[in-house]
């Protein structure tokens, strides 16, 4: 959540600085995360995934409440933003499951087709998707298994992984 909610994408005019653009920054994030999950083989490992989506329903419940939506209303809006959560999550699959010369530009179609970033911005992000999966699956399953990721912000990265000065 923190990584899909720090306001580097959001300042850069990257991606709208609304509930809905919150909402796919947090799905597309939660596919990375359970995309690089899902190839390990480790059995600890490979139950997370449903763990990670009770997680992220908990949150999208919880900022609903916050913004003052009234309980009749709350599971109309979370299984909306679910099936978005759902579909952009398999989106993010399987561009990150192609090969890997062609995940940018995947990606960069993907968000297009979502409406995910600002009109132009898709290559921005998608590069900074790709090297998040880049670095995930660099990491050793250790790391998975002591509860962390390796996350970066937005801008620490560029289209190919590499840090900007």
């Amino acid at each position: 959540m923190s990584a899909a909610l720090a306001p580097e994408a959001y300042v850069a005019g990257i991606v709208a600085d609304d509930l809905d653009h919150r909402v796919q920054m947090v799905s597309l994030h939660a596919a990375i995360l359970v995309w690089q999950l899902t190839r390990r083989q480790e059995r600890p490992l490979k139950r997370l995934p449903q763990y990670i989506h009770t997680r992220v329903f908990d949150g999208f419940d919880a900022s609903l409440r916050e913004t003052g939506v009234g309980d009749a209303s709350i599971a109309r809006k979370v299984r909306k933003m679910g099936e978005h959560y759902y579909g952009l999550g398999q989106a993010t699959a399987a561009c990150l499951s192609g090969p890997e010369s062609e995940r940018i530009s995947a990606l960069s179609d993907m968000l297009k087709r979502n409406g995910v970033t600002m009109p132009g911005q898709e290559a921005e992000l998608a590069g900074h998707i790709a090297a998040l999966a880049d670095t995930f699956e660099a990491a050793p399953s250790e790391v998975f298994l002591d509860g962390q990721a390796p996350w970066t912000t937005f801008p620490a990265t560029n289209t190919r992984g590499v840090a900007k000065v």
